[in-house]
C-alpha cells in the first residue's frame, strides 16, 4: 500500500520548482523509497533502467554509447553510481529533447555520482534529496516521551513503518548494515579494513551529537586521523550521517571552532551504538543525544522535502554557552535547544546573546511537556516538541 510522500509535490512538470530542468535526479540513502517513489509517479510507457541487475550493470559499462541507444524518452535510470559512465549518455538525450523531468535518475553515493554532473550535466539538472519518513509523514501521535522514543527506535525506513517487533527489526538493520559495508563501502570504494570500518561505525553512533575529536575517533579505532577524516566524508557521501559546522561570528573570538557528528536517521544510530529498544534507549544516558539528533533529522527531512535551500549550525562558547542549532532558511534565523527534561527559561541563552545572533526567533524542543503548551523565553515562544518547531 502506498503511503504519501511529502515530496511528490516537488515533481509537478507544469508548476513544481524542478520543472526548468529536462533531468531530475534524486540522491539519499539506500531502502528510503527513490525507487518506489518514482514508480508510484510514472506514466505509462516509461522506460526503466535499473543498475541493480547486475547484467544491466555489466552491459551499460561495458560500452555506454551502445548501451545508451535501447534508452528512449520518458527514462527512469536507478542506482546510477553504479555506472556513472552513463551520465554523458543522459546528457545527450536531454539536449535532444528538452522536456521537463524527461529523465529520472536516482542515486544512494554522493562521491562518484556528483563527479559526473558537474562534467555531464551542468544547467540540465535538478537535484533533490530524499531521505526516510518524517514524523509527519508517518501520520503517528505522540503523546508522550515513551511515544517518541518508540519512534526513534522504528528508525525512518519505510519498511519498518509500523513494525514493533524488535527481532524483526533487529534482522532487517543487520542486513542493512552489513549490505552497505559490503557492497558500497567495500566494492565502490575499495575500503580493506572491513572490521576496522565497522567499528569506526559504531564509534561515531556513541558519538552522535557531540563534537568530533579526530584523534580520539582514530585512536579508538584503530586507524590514523587522516583515514578516520577520510572515513567521515564517506559516511557523509553515503547519507549517514552530516557533519554540521560552528556558528561562524568574526565578533565572537572564544566559540568553538570543531564541528559536530549527527546521524540522519537518529533509530539507526541508536541501533548501531547498542540500544535496539525503546525503554532502554529512553532510559540510556544517551537519550539525550539520540533526541537531539531526532530533532535534526526532522529539520533535515522537512527543507529537503520541499526543496528549500536552509543551512544549520551551532553555537557554544568556550565558556560553556551554547545552542543546539542555529537554522538559517529563506533570510530568517532562529535558534534551536533540544531538552529530554524539564527545561526553564535559563536552558537557552538569551538577552544579549540572541540580540548578537540577531535572531528571528528561539525555541525549546522538549521532550517532557509533550501538552503543547507554550511558554516564553526573552519574549520568543518555545515549542514544545519537534512537531511545534517553526519549519
Amino acid at each position: 500500500m502506498w503511503k504519501d510522500r511529502d515530496i511528490e509535490k516537488l515533481f509537478d512538470k507544469k508548476q513544481g520548482p524542478l520543472r526548468l530542468h529536462p533531468v531530475w535526479m534524486v540522491l539519499g540513502p539506500r531502502q528510503v523509497g527513490k525507487s518506489s517513489l518514482l514508480q508510484h509517479m510514472a506514466e505509462p510507457g516509461r522506460t526503466i533502467v535499473d543498475l541493480d541487475d547486475l547484467t544491466v550493470r555489466e552491459a551499460a559499462n561495458r560500452d555506454p554509447a551502445l548501451f545508451a541507444q535501447d534508452m528512449r524518452l520518458p527514462l527512469t535510470i536507478d542506482e546510477i553510481q553504479y555506472a556513472p559512465e552513463l551520465l554523458s549518455q543522459v546528457k545527450i538525450l536531454a539536449d535532444r529533447e528538452r522536456k521537463p523531468g524527461s529523465i529520472w535518475i536516482t542515486g544512494s553515493q554522493n562521491f562518484e555520482i556528483m563527479k559526473g554532473v558537474r562534467e555531464s550535466l551542468a544547467g540540465r539538472v535538478a537535484i533533490v534529496n530524499l531521505f526516510g519518513f518524517s514524523i509527519f509523514e508517518k501520520g503517528v501521535r505522540l503523546e508522550t516521551p515513551s511515544d517518541f522514543f518508540s519512534c526513534i527506535s522504528e528508525t525512518t525506513f519505510p519498511a519498518l513503518l509500523g513494525v514493533h517487533d524488535t527481532h524483526l527489526r533487529d534482522v532487517y538493520l543487520n542486513g542493512y548494515i552489513k549490505t552497505y559495508i559490503e557492497r558500497d563501502v567495500q566494492e565502490l570504494l575499495g575500503i580493506s579494513k572491513r572490521r576496522e570500518f565497522e567499528i569506526f561505525v559504531k564509534l561515531c553512533a556513541l558519538r552522535s551529537g557531540q563534537l568530533i575529536n579526530y584523534e580520539s575517533l582514530a585512536s579508538d579505532a584503530g586507524i590514523s586521523p587522516s583515514t578516520a577524516k577520510q572515513w567521515l566524508s564517506i559516511l557523509e557521501d553515503s547519507f549517514l550521517i552530516k557533519i554540521v559546522p560552528p556558528y561562524s561570528s568574526n565578533r565572537n573570538k572564544r566559540l568553538v571552532k570543531t564541528p559536530k557528528l549527527y546521524f540522519l536517521d537518529a533509530g539507526l544510530a541508536a541501533y548501531i551504538a547498542g540500544w535496539r529498544d525503546p525503554g532502554t534507549l529512553a532510559a540510556s544516558p544517551m537519550s539525550g543525544a539520540f533526541f537531539e539528533n531526532a530533532v535534526f533529522g526532522e529539520l533535515v527531512r522537512f527543507y529537503s522535502n520541499r526543496a528549500r535551500s536552509f543551512d544549520v549550525s551551532f553555537w557554544r562558547s568556550r565558556d560553556g554557552e551554547e545552542i543546539d542549532f542555529i537554522v538559517e532558511v529563506d533570510q530568517r534565523r532562529f535558534a534551536i535547544e533540544c531538552k529530554v527534561g524539564t527545561p526553564t527559561p535559563s536552558a537557552l541563552v538569551k538577552g544579549r546573546r540572541l540580540e548578537e545572533l540577531e535572531l528571528s526567533g528561539a525555541y525549546i524542543a522538549t521532550l517532557t511537556a509533550l501538552n503543547r503548551a507554550p511558554w516564553k523565553v526573552t519574549d520568543r515562544w518555545v515549542a514544545s516538541s519537534p512537531m511545534d518547531l517553526p519549519l
